[in-house]
């Protein structure tokens, strides 16, 4: 496992061993082995966060932050004791740390005292800024490659020396109440203070502020799955490596959050018993015949999937992607060459336009989707009854035993003045549509 670590530390172009300075004496490792930080990968973050911060507060989220040494400064004033690069560990939940190499046997020290933990980590990628907060209200900001720390100024109050105008921080080491005391009282006397560290087994680090380095990346956020949907845009997939569901046998279910009202079809409207949400089943296939939703044509252009396509011959393939046991994607191959892939990465949605009425939208956060086993149709027809019976205002209807007795229905309309009457068909066959146009004395 070290020769591996070590490897692809090199291949990062980070240090697989200390590469110069000291240890002291009385630093005693808090444990050994250092991962490596996220690498980049295909992943991407989500647009709205190339403008927003990220505020994290998930326990194990991880950042590094790394320093350099001014070499002619800690030669001059420490004697060449601090390591060229010092890596400090940002991890929600635990003590910041600090190594100086990475692999299976390097040390880590604590940053400060064992009980102050990481309580939050915010990156703001527009501002290029990263802020590691602790739980003893204590702030490390890194902006543009300077870093600042409330807990560290020019009197080494808590045992850190920080001096902006000599771009540089100085930590006492091992970190503890007495060391830190020390140098506290004794910061403007170091020629006196360093030989008498140096003497029982500690010493001091120096730091230049304005080298600081971050490290993470969307990898960061793949270690827990909320982290992941909220900040990630859902990873490429390769659909023809995927294998379609069988539609006679098999169907896609799902749930649309319709959170702007103006978002609901007359065919889809999303009322139900209960709130006032608006919450939308659908099913593929079965809802394709009165929905097109809006995809990507075989030139490459959006289009509403599968709008002008005869019923019954809309859709060509259904494609999930399945992981854990849960559906996060699916693909929709149309006969017209388009296709259509959702929840969008980015927003969440599913986005259609009703074919009956074709200036009316559909969309809403997809929830609950699922891969049915069974008929399609026997699934779809019990759906469609269901979303009847949602629709009916049951203040405008005579209702016995939960079912609608109403066999006529009439409204007006303005221009021109009509009323408009749906009463049974005579033949008994579906229903009969009468129009009575109207006076002015009507």
């Amino acid at each position: 496992m070290a020769t591996k670590t070590s490897m692809f530390a090199s291949l990062e172009g980070l240090p697989t061993n200390m590469g110069g300075g000291n240890v002291f004496d009385k630093m005693n490792p808090i444990s050994k082995g250092v991962s490596l930080p996220a690498s980049n990968t295909d992943r991407e973050f989500k647009k709205a966060y190339n403008t927003e911060p990220m505020d994290v507060t998930t326990k194990g989220f991880t950042i590094f932050v790394s320093l350099n040494t001014d070499k002619d400064s800690d030669t001059g004033m420490l004697g060449g004791n601090t390591p060229p690069v010092t890596y400090f560990k940002f991890t929600i939940g635990e003590t910041p740390t600090f190594s100086f190499y990475f692999g299976d046997d390097a040390p880590s020290y604590n940053m400060v005292i064992p009980t102050t933990k990481v309580s939050t980590i915010i990156i703001d990628r527009k501002k290029n800024l990263v802020s590691v907060k602790m739980d003893d209200d204590s702030i490390i900001e890194v902006k543009n490659s300077n870093l600042s720390w409330t807990f560290a100024d020019k009197n080494a109050t808590n045992g850190y020396y920080y001096e902006k105008s000599y771009n540089m921080m100085i930590g006492v080491q091992p970190y503890n109440l007495t060391t830190a005391t020390l140098f506290r009282e004794q910061n403007d006397e170091l020629e006196n203070l360093i030989p008498q560290l140096e003497k029982d087994g500690k010493g001091m680090y120096l730091w230049t502020i304005d080298s600081a380095k971050t490290y993470f990346s969307p990898q960061s956020f793949t270690f827990d799955k909320d982290l992941d949907k909220e900040f990630l845009r859902t990873a490429d997939v390769n659909y023809d490596s995927l294998t379609a569901i069988d539609t006679k046998k098999s169907y896609i279910s799902f749930t649309v959050a319709v959170e702007n009202k103006a978002k609901r079809t007359n065919n889809f409207t999303g009322r139900h018993s209960g709130d006032s949400s608006y919450f939308v089943s659908l099913q593929f296939p079965g809802d394709e015949e009165l929905l097109a939703p809006m995809g990507v044509g075989d030139d490459g252009t959006t289009v509403a999937c599968g709008m002008d396509s005869p019923a019954g011959r809309v859709l060509k393939s259904i494609t999930p992607v399945v992981k854990d046991g849960n559906v996060e994607q699916v693909r929709l191959e149309f006969r017209d060459g388009s296709h259509y892939i959702f929840p969008d990465a980015e927003t969440g949605l599913f986005t259609a336009t009703d074919k009956q009425f074709t200036d009316q939208m559909l969309e809403g956060k997809v929830k609950n989707m699922i891969v049915g086993i069974g008929s399609p149709k026997e699934a779809h027809a019990k759906e469609v009854v269901t979303r009847l019976e949602q629709d009916i205002d049951t203040s405008k209807t005579i209702m016995v035993n939960g079912k609608p007795q109403t066999k006529a229905i009439a409204w007006t309309t303005l221009n021109p003045p009509m009323m408009k009457v749906i009463v049974p068909n005579p033949n008994g066959k579906g229903s009969k549509l009468i129009t009575i146009p109207l006076t002015k004395e009507a």
